[in-house]
């Protein structure tokens, strides 16, 4: 074989090999990615998460499989500024409840989709979760991170979904969640953004909050609400 000849061979066979190790590549459409939560973001179901017999309910409702197998509808309503009861009543309203989050998987769905609707603003999303009554201490020995919360939703199981956050404070401390600080935070948020944290609280992670809670009067307004899950059986 002539000299040519092998480079030309080398120059169809490495070549472009070589290239493609290079080149931009797109992210895989597989789940929604928090790194890229923009509208233009390419976004395909994740397993276990489909449109499936939630379509009866109309646009916008996901069957989420939860264990051992059951079906689970969630569709993400938005509303700046609303109370957790007031996200129950639209949710009801609905034939629904308050969804709680049986996985990260589900958490992750809810961060990524919020995220693109309200980009390039921030905010948080009411969750069905609430305070177990002999918890009103804070963190205690009995009362962890695992134990503090209950699902109201009579679907979601475990802890798996119980992703809380380790803020920073305005002095530099870390404070972990859930605190109860004031004694009043009996509700649970989910925070969202197209940054790693808001106000010192991480993004895709959950923070207890008064279920009254008004971040714009607490001067939060990249906290405020913008949004709350609700969730049904198909």
């Amino acid at each position: 074989m002539s000299q040519n000849s092998i480079f030309l061979l080398l120059t169809i066979l490495v070549v472009p090999a070589y290239c493609m190790m290079w080149m931009p590549q797109k992210p895989p459409m597989e789940c929604p990615v928090k790194e890229c939560p923009v509208k233009e973001c390419p976004v395909k179901p994740c397993p276990g998460e489909s449109n499936g017999n939630c379509t009866k309910f109309g646009d916008g409702w996901k069957n989420f499989t939860r264990p051992p197998g059951v079906e689970w509808c969630m569709k993400i309503f938005y509303g700046n500024s609303i109370s957790q009861p007031t996200a129950e009543q639209r949710c009801q309203a609905q034939g629904a409840t308050l969804s709680g989050l049986q996985n990260q998987m589900e958490s992750q769905y809810v961060v990524s989709t919020v995220t693109r609707h309200i980009y390039p603003q921030t905010g948080s999303v009411w969750v069905g979760m609430a305070r177990r009554p002999f918890c009103l201490e804070g963190l205690t020995r009995d009362c962890t991170w695992a134990t503090s919360f209950q699902w109201t939703d009579k679907s979601a199981t475990g802890t798996d979904g119980f992703g809380w956050a380790a803020n920073r404070n305005s002095d530099g401390n870390v404070t972990i969640q859930p605190d109860n600080e004031g004694r009043t935070q009996h509700c649970g948020v989910l925070t969202v953004s197209y940054q790693g944290s808001v106000e010192g609280f991480q993004t895709g992670l959950l923070d207890d909050v008064a279920c009254d809670v008004d971040f714009i009067k607490m001067d939060k307004k990249e906290r405020d609400i913008k949004a709350y899950i609700c969730g049904k059986k198909p």
